[in-house]
């Protein structure tokens, strides 16, 4: 028998992913976390968006990445996209 899978959407780019393969992001700013998850695409664009990041303890996966902002202003941001249809 098969299991079902889960299927979450890409918090930037809105592409259904299964959730195994999705990354656990979180952007601080002073004290605040602000989680994301990503697919690959989106992952490797925000790594050469950023500065630096370091892996920690994820809150709903085993591991994430962190990257520390200096403001709000340079969280990241949904692509706009068009409808289908």
């Amino acid at each position: 028998m098969r299991s079902h899978g889960t299927l979450i959407l890409c918090d930037l780019c809105g592409d259904a992913i299964p959730d195994a393969s999705a990354k656990e992001v979180l952007y601080q700013v002073e004290k605040n976390r602000y989680r994301l998850e990503l697919c690959a695409p989106c992952l490797q664009r925000e790594m050469r968006r950023q500065d630096g990041h370091r892996p920690i303890p994820g809150f709903h996966k085993r591991a994430a990445i962190l990257f520390t902002l200096s403001s709000e202003a340079l969280l990241p941001t949904k692509e706009a996209r068009v409808p289908l249809g």
